[in-house]
C-alpha cells in the first residue's frame, strides 16, 4: 500500500509530494467549564495548536457550539470573536501565519438560562482550517454542568 502510495506521489510529480508532506495541522482542546447555577455564567478556553510542520497559509475559524438554553459571547487576544444569530455558535476568526507549535484560544463566557434544569449539557468547539490533513482532531466536545437551583430563602 505505501509503495502505491509512493508511485502516485510520485507520478504527480514534486510538487504534490512536498505538499503531503508539509503542512499546518489545527487540533483543538476544550477543557470543561466550572460547573454553574441556571441563570449563572461560567469561562470556557477552547484551545487550537498547529501540530503540523507549517505555518497556516490561510485564515481560520474556531467555533464554539453551545446547546439550547446556554448562549455564549466570546474574545480573544489574537482574533475577531463574534456570536452569531440566535447565541448558540461564537466564531473566532484568526489570520494566517499559526507556527508550528504556536496555538491560539479563546474566552466564552457561557450563560444559562434561568429556569433550567440540573444537568449535564454537552457542547463542542471545532475548526476549520482548509486542507487540515487530520480532520479527527479539529473537534473537542466539552460538558457544562448545570447546577440544582439554590432553594429561596423565605421572609
Amino acid at each position: 500500500m505505501r509503495t502505491a502510495f509512493a508511485a502516485v506521489l510520485l507520478a504527480a510529480g514534486p510538487a504534490a509530494a512536498e505538499e503531503c508532506a508539509a503542512g499546518a495541522d489545527l487540533a483543538v482542546t476544550a477543557a470543561d467549564p466550572a460547573p454553574v447555577p441556571a441563570g449563572g455564567s461560567t469561562l470556557l478556553h477552547p484551545v487550537v495548536v498547529n501540530t503540523g510542520d507549517a505555518a497556516t497559509t490561510g485564515p481560520f475559524t474556531l467555533y464554539v457550539h453551545l446547546p439550547p438554553g446556554v448562549f455564549g459571547t466570546g474574545t480573544s487576544p489574537t482574533g475577531s470573536c463574534r456570536t452569531l444569530p440566535f447565541g448558540h455558535t461564537v466564531a473566532c476568526a484568526f489570520p494566517a501565519g499559526l507556527a508550528p507549535g504556536a496555538e491560539v484560544t479563546a474566552e466564552v463566557t457561557v450563560s444559562v438560562a434561568t429556569g433550567m434544569e440540573a444537568g449535564v449539557l454537552e457542547g463542542s468547539a471545532e475548526t476549520d482550517l482548509a486542507g487540515d490533513p487530520t480532520p479527527e482532531d479539529d473537534t473537542a466536545r466539552f460538558a457544562i454542568v448545570v447546577l440544582p437551583a439554590a432553594p429561596r430563602a423565605t421572609p
